[in-house]
């Protein structure tokens, strides 16, 4: 069997206050577990499975997720926005519907929702 593997990067992502203009910048960005999204990263890492179908049909590539971290930390509106297959879709999406809480983001002193988006990476094993 073909080894796979899977990297999150956290290296790109987008946030914005939902209540205001999408170019908005948040003052506090949402924190996980006190760290941000490379701790982020690291907790997905840890939860994701390559799915055995996609493993089957040599699927790979990158999976683009965006979601809404809460005023109350609780994440929401999960959505895949490109993917290479909906197999690879269902399965970042599901890490992150999973998430535990989150610190939410401020903007202006006030706890805000914030827009995020996160790549995934599904790769064969070199």
């Amino acid at each position: 069997m073909k080894k796979m593997i899977f990297a999150v990067l956290a290296v790109m992502f987008m946030a914005s206050p939902m209540a205001n203009a999408q170019d908005v910048k948040v003052d506090k960005m949402p924190t996980f577990q006190n760290g941000g999204l490379l701790d982020f990263a690291k907790w997905a890492m840890s939860n994701v499975k390559y799915p055995e179908e996609a493993i089957n049909q040599d699927i790979i590539g990158k999976v683009l997720v965006e979601f809404v971290v809460e005023e109350d930390g609780s994440v929401s509106s999960v959505k895949t926005l490109q993917s290479p297959s909906d197999i690879l879709s269902a399965e970042a999406e599901r890490v992150v519907k999973s998430s535990p809480k989150w610190e939410a983001g401020e903007h202006n002193g006030q706890k805000v929702k914030v827009k995020m988006v996160i790549p995934f990476a599904f790769a064969k094993e070199k």
